[in-house]
């Protein structure tokens, strides 16, 4: 009886909570039917008559089960048509509506029906529904020790690949003092940790740090120090803490232990603490060096400059300084250049205040130590735009090209010229560097008619005849200076070395034609240059024209020429050689020896040299013509005298 009402009790809750949550009283009643239990289900049917109203009472209990199936189905009712399924002992069918219809709780029937039959001591289809369920790692091997079934256990993770199931059945072997066993399941489930603990307890400490060796398992590491410590074999914990990425435990080992070759490496392979607190070990054993390193490794840079002071460590706090940049702490920046300006350091001193852009002591003190500038330096010691006073940033650049210009940096002086805004400063400076090039660049991009004018000066230094592109550049740079008077001095000496080098009066006269045009720009059609170039420009076209009159003209060409080598102011425009060269190779073509002996002679008599103007082969022709012998001083270059040569020898090296 009390029975009876308990399951009346239970039915009456499960269908208020049916009703309540999902409707469902239809349900309930038909679960009370099933189960027998009529004066329930009439008393939820009177307490939700509109739900009982659309379920006809079933004629039989197999007919009801049918007819509650389908309205489960009808009325997406899966959770609850699966429950009722599964009261009625059809398991199959239960499990195939959570495969289809209510997939969440696919696995929950699985563990249900695996459990049903561990009740029907069923234990090959248990072990396969607790796989489906996926509690077969807990569920499975304690459903074979309950049964004792130890050797089918034993089989049944050996056929597994779950690393878990070998890792309990390795705990489970272990519990049972098969620690062989155990280590064997431990390796199978890739267990290192358990696997150098089991060793450890053998005190197999080969194979414990073969294992941590070949597997790198920083948790087996960890442990085998851990031994190795309370075994106190020091040095080895040192280096599988070190593995198992406590370097911090390593450090204290070594520190405690005064092993301080080690602790050196195992430091900087540590974290900043670690780095840190072997530094300060460092310091108390009075080995500051090693120490800095380690201050300035773990970010205490303040504590390691201090440390470079007190222990007045140069060669570390230049090291350090290097690193510092604009962002560093301006104390520690004033406090470094101070340090070193007072141990004449004046480079480094030079480099942080440039940093900390105290730009006006920097280039101070360059000046007052003759600190040598780079490049880097120079940079470094000039401010950025904006960051102050146009004409302040201006002095401070002007400064800095002045003395890199007499250091003799004249590119690094012109490139400070030119940010200080004076390109003819950083002209002057670029002509120094004698860098041809450059120059031809920078004359060009100044636009400055000043600048053009020191260029063209300054190409007219090189072999410009032999260039054609010096001489045009020579040239452009003059005219756009409009330098008028410069450019009729270039065109003049062009006209002298085609005298000088060539003999060629045509191209010269064309050059001095040049030069007169430019000279009247510059000065006037009255200026006795001009008056004065006029002049030569006719003895040269005289001359160029005696030279084409010996082919039609010779009478006429040989009284030219006589009478030229008479006037007084000759040289000025034609050398006097060339004329005397004109009739004696003339004479010379019309075998005429005496004739030719005769001017040679002349010219000897006026000191002029034979062999600029006249062959030797044609010298020794006209002297055998005669009977007289070649004077041995004109028939050749005169040599040197042997103290001259020696003079010569030393400049050439």
């Amino acid at each position: 009886m009390k029975q009876a009402r308990r399951q009346e009790r239970m039915m009456l809750d499960m269908g208020r909570y049916l009703e309540k949550w999902f409707g469902r009283v239809p349900i309930a009643v038909q679960l009370g039917d099933f189960l027998q239990l009529r004066p329930t289900a009439k008393r939820l049917q009177h307490d939700a008559p509109r739900a009982t109203d659309t379920v006809a009472p079933p004629a039989s209990d197999e007919e009801e089960l049918a007819d509650d199936e389908a309205a489960q189905q009808t009325s997406n009712a899966a959770e609850l048509g699966r429950m009722l399924i599964r009261a009625s002992g059809n398991w199959e069918k239960a499990l195939d509506v959570a495969k289809t219809k209510d997939r969440i709780h696919l696995k929950p029937t699985h563990y249900a029906y695996a459990q049903h039959l561990e009740a029907l001591e069923d234990v090959e289809g248990a072990l396969t529904h607790y796989e489906f369920s996926g509690t077969y790692r807990t569920e499975s091997p304690r459903l074979l020790c309950s049964m004792g079934m130890t050797e089918e256990l034993g089989n049944y993770v050996e056929k597994s690949d779950d690393s878990h199931l070998h890792r309990w059945y390795a705990q489970f072997l272990e519990s049972k003092a098969d620690l062989d066993g155990a280590a064997r399941e431990y390796t199978k489930a890739n267990d290192w940790l358990s696997l150098c603990r089991v060793a450890c307890f053998n005190e197999d400490l080969d194979r414990a740090q073969k294992i941590c060796e070949d597997s790198q398992d920083q948790a087996a590491c960890y442990h085998l120090a851990r031994h190795l410590e309370a075994a106190g074999h020091f040095k080895e914990a040192m280096h599988y803490f070190q593995l198992a990425g406590r370097s911090s435990h390593a450090i204290r080992l070594a520190q405690e232990n005064q092993y301080d070759g080690d602790l050196m490496s195992l430091a900087l392979s540590s974290d900043p603490s670690g780095m840190a607190q072997a530094a300060k070990y460092y310091e108390q054993k009075g080995q500051p060096s090693k120490a800095v390193i380690l201050y300035q490794k773990s970010g205490q840079q303040k504590r390691a400059l201090e440390l470079c002071f007190s222990a007045r460590l140069f060669d570390a706090l230049r090291k350090i300084s290097d690193e510092l940049n604009a962002e560093s702490d301006p104390t520690i920046l004033a406090k470094c250049a101070e340090f070193f300006m007072q141990h004449e350091q004046h480079d480094k001193a030079v480099h942080l205040l440039s940093i900390s852009k105290q730009f006006d002591r920097a280039v101070q003190l360059c000046a007052e130590h003759d600190v040598q500038i780079t490049e880097d330096m120079a940079e470094r010691m000039t401010p950025e735009k904006n960051s102050m006073e146009p004409s302040h940033r201006a002095e401070i650049l002007q400064e800095i090209g002045k003395l890199c210009r007499k250091q003799g940096s004249f590119q690094l002086a012109c490139k400070k010229f030119t940010q200080a805004g004076d390109k003819l400063k950083a002209m002057k400076s670029l002509l120094n560097s004698n860098d041809t090039e450059k120059i031809i660049f920078f004359a060009g991009t100044a636009r400055q008619p000043e600048i053009y004018i020191l260029a063209g000066n300054y190409l007219q230094s090189l072999d410009w005849h032999n260039d054609p592109e010096i001489m045009k550049n020579i040239i452009q740079f003059y005219s756009k200076a409009k330098a008028f008077d410069k450019l009729a001095a270039f065109y003049d000496a062009c006209a002298q070395v085609e005298i000088d080098e060539y003999r060629d009066y045509d191209k010269a006269g064309g050059a001095l034609k040049e030069a007169l045009k430019y000279m009247t720009k510059a000065a006037g059609e009255g200026d006795e240059r001009v008056i004065s170039l006029q002049s030569r420009i006719t003895l040269v076209d005289q001359f160029a024209n005696v030279r084409q009159m010996a082919k039609t003209e010779p009478d006429q060409m040989v009284a030219v020429c006589e009478r030229m080598v008479d006037l007084p102011d000759i040289e000025s425009a034609v050398r006097m050689g060339d004329i005397f060269a004109q009739l004696v190779e003339y004479y010379g073509e019309m075998n005429d020896y005496n004739s030719a002996h005769r001017t040679v002679e002349r010219m000897r008599q006026r000191g002029i040299v034979l062999t600029p103007y006249l062959d030797r082969s044609l010298l020794e022709t006209i002297y055998r013509a005669v009977g007289q012998p070649l004077p041995e001083d004109e028939g050749e270059q005169r040599p040197a005298p042997p103290d001259e040569m020696e003079e010569e020898i030393p400049e050439e090296d």
